[in-house]
């Protein structure tokens, strides 16, 4: 596969990676003993591992979960499995990768990826995480800003796709690192929507998402005031762990 970078890296813990093809129409009874695919682009979307602070409208209660975030020194299996089962969400920006590439044998035209937002309400205020060990820095040209209505992906605060496309043969394929951020009191979910026009030039669109089981799914929140969470997992003294803190210790 050839593809062409969009450099730049970032960090986050989203626990999804998506890889979905959405059928818009079937192959022509004619079809060649290798038939063409029924659609041409193959979407995958990367999360970037890293430290981050992290919020969940679900509350920590088993005496499992919570030695996961007490201990500190756990398993990576066993700090995912529970950041998949409260939802936890990055606040302030997420980053990832998203991988678009030509699986047919004809040249494509992406023309556009938009962000389709499906939720956008206050910010979470029930759980916080801290993240141990600090965070890592991050150089992304490619942002997106969740903060606009209609968000766009830009680069060097111009929308990217307003200004060029990707054309790609059989085979071609590029990739987008993406740091997405909203700075405001609200929270966001949205998945990606990618524009192209096929090889007769007619535009087509594919919805990189699977309705009902959160894949291809994006999320990202803002936050409030320390005191405003339910609870606040903040790291212990010596950084090796962490313990619950009440609101009196957060004013």
């Amino acid at each position: 596969m050839i593809v062409s970078f969009i450099t730049g890296l970032g960090s986050s813990i989203q626990g999804l990676v998506t890889d979905v093809l959405t059928d818009e129409k079937k192959p022509a009874a004619s079809a060649p003993p290798h038939a063409e695919p029924a659609v041409p682009l193959k979407v995958v979307a990367i999360p970037e591992e890293g430290g981050t602070f992290l919020v969940s409208e679900q509350r920590v209660t088993s005496p499992e979960d919570r030695a996961v975030l007490i201990n500190g020194a756990t398993t990576q299996e066993e700090w995912e499995r529970l950041l998949r089962k409260i939802k936890a969400t990055s606040i302030h920006k997420t980053a990832y990768k998203v991988a678009v590439t030509n699986v047919s044998s004809s040249t494509v035209r992406v023309v556009d990826i938009v962000p389709v937002i499906t939720r956008r309400t206050a910010a979470i205020d029930t759980t916080m995480i801290e993240p141990l060990g600090g965070t890592e820095s991050d150089s992304i040209p490619v942002q997106l800003n969740l903060d606009n209505r209609y968000p766009k992906f830009t680069q060097n605060g111009k929308p990217y796709f307003t200004r060029q496309s990707q054309v790609l043969k059989a085979g071609e394929g590029f990739v987008m690192a993406v740091e997405a951020k909203l700075l405001g009191r609200e929270y966001a979910e949205y998945h990606l929507k990618v524009n192209y026009l096929d090889k007769k030039g007619n535009p087509r669109s594919l919805e990189v998402n699977e309705p009902g089981t959160g894949v291809g799914v994006f999320r990202v929140s803002g936050t409030v005031d320390d005191k405003e969470y339910a609870d606040y997992w903040g790291a212990e003294k010596d950084g090796r762990g962490r313990r619950l803190y009440s609101r009196e210790e957060r004013k």
